[in-house]
């Protein structure tokens, strides 16, 4: 129940302006350490606390965690579901629930640690990749150079699936194909087909091939974006703030909770993509299980 010193131990250790996302992760990890036993007639209900380690007479007790790294696993998993179903605004909510879960968690040991530190790095790309999907999908017929250039970046994104990578360059070819870019098409036809889809290749990996084709009997682009299709994609930053690249002599802020980079303009604001962090702001750092 010592909300107050909560707060102030993540303002210190990860930047956190707001806590309003938190709030309801804060009384669910609280409930879920306690439960209710009823009383004789007339009398109140007796609170009686769940522990994962002691006993309430003991000094050294443990409560229960509720979102433990299996719990927030299995969050992130349940957004991928969505994110292969094509419901990236579904999946974004649910993603970004399970990167704010995650300073709410305690681990049980090293590799408990690694786990959750990997879950920030995962989730976060998710977040940022349906980000850009959600905010893409909202650009009106005007605006077709923005719409190519958006879902280039989507390939640039590091999201865990293979599905959701060979999805992103899907997307980014057939949309570049159709506009008439074609040399920003073929490079994302032949990415598809250097790589290892397992069995959904089979069913892209021709039309790929086919694009390829086609793409470099023209070999020009209609529409001019800020985007290398030559370069490797692991190598570009997009700021997180603007969906713009980040050039390689730019000045760059980052949050330091969730590690997502922004243009030094963005700095002291607040971080898209967590929605609880200053971008920029010098910290302890996040500690999930003590010293």
């Amino acid at each position: 129940g010592e909300s107050e010193e909560a707060w102030g131990l993540l303002r210190r250790r990860l930047g956190l302006i707001t806590a309003e996302p938190l709030e309801p992760l804060f009384k669910e990890a609280y409930w879920a350490t306690r439960s209710s036993l009823a009383g004789p007639p007339q009398a109140p209900s007796l609170l009686w606390p769940l522990l994962a380690e002691g006993n309430p007479k003991s000094r050294d007790v443990v409560p229960v965690i509720r979102f433990t790294s299996k719990a927030i696993i299995e969050k992130v998993k349940e957004g991928q579901k969505l994110t292969t179903g094509g419901k990236f605004a579904d999946a974004l909510g649910i993603f970004r629930s399970a990167l704010q879960a995650i300073p709410l968690s305690a681990a049980t040991d090293a590799t408990d640690e690694k786990n959750l530190l990997d879950m920030i790095e995962c989730a976060r790309e998710y977040v940022n990749f349906t980000r850009l999907e959600v905010a893409r999908k909202q650009l009106g017929p005007e605006a077709l150079a923005r719409n190519i250039e958006m879902a280039a970046y989507l390939t640039c994104c590091k999201v865990q699936s293979k599905t959701h990578q060979c999805l992103a360059l899907q997307l980014a070819m057939f949309t570049s194909f159709k506009a008439q870019n074609f040399v920003t098409a073929a490079s994302f036809a032949r990415r598809i087909v250097q790589g290892s889809w397992g069995d959904q290749g089979a069913a892209i990996v021709p039309k790929a091939k086919q694009v390829l084709a086609q793409a470099e009997k023209t070999a020009s682009d209609a529409h001019a974006i800020n985007f290398d299709a030559r370069g490797s994609a692991e190598a570009l930053n997009v700021c997180q703030g603007s969906f713009k690249l980040i050039g390689a002599s730019d000045a760059v802020a980052q949050c330091p909770f969730c590690a997502s980079k922004y243009l030094a303009s963005y700095k002291g604001k607040l971080c898209e993509t967590c929605q609880l962090s200053e971008i920029g702001a010098n910290t302890l750092g996040i500690q999930l299980r003590p010293l």
